[in-house]
């Protein structure tokens, strides 16, 4: 007859590398939680944080003006590089609209003709044949970034 011996095991407490494994989880995710808490993230991982450059200042944040455009797909109609596709160009317009049809909005309007335009909701731009433009001032993109899109066409030549 054979006698067996009991295993040993443990009766209460959880062995140690549970303890460390947890203990090492912990710091981590607070480590990570902390980092995008801090503020630290890049302009476009944040998202548009309203206009593009500090009211005055004249200088445009073109990462995030490009973000907002993706955003809106205004590339898909007027090219990779604004210069025209189904669209017209975008190039030049800080002098004009490059279609006859908005020269009476440039002229009523000279300081925000483009971003009456882009939005599309205003009573100025109504009776205008948007042809495939979209209105995006109908929930697609606030006036801020509204505002950023045009301050950045208007650096293009």
């Amino acid at each position: 007859m054979t006698i067996h011996t009991p295993i040993p095991s443990r009766t209460r407490g959880l062995p140690a590398w549970a303890i460390w494994l947890t203990v090492f989880l912990l710091l981590v995710g607070g480590v990570y939680f902390a980092s995008n808490l801090s503020g630290t993230n890049p302009a476009v991982a944040r998202g548009p944080q309203g206009s593009a450059a500090p009211s005055g200042s004249g200088a445009v944040d073109a990462t995030v003006a490009l973000a907002i455009i993706k955003k809106a797909q205004c590339q898909a109609c007027h090219g990779q590089n604004f210069e025209g596709a189904i669209g017209p160009t975008l190039h030049g317009i800080a002098e004009g609209p490059v279609v006859e049809a908005l020269k009476p909005v440039a002229q009523e309007h000279p300081d925000n003709w483009i971003h009456l335009w882009i939005a599309g909701t205003d009573p100025a731009v109504a009776d205008i044949d948007r042809k495939s433009m979209p209105k995006f001032g109908e929930g697609t993109l606030t006036d801020d970034e509204i505002d950023t899109i045009v301050a950045y066409l208007k650096t293009l030549k």
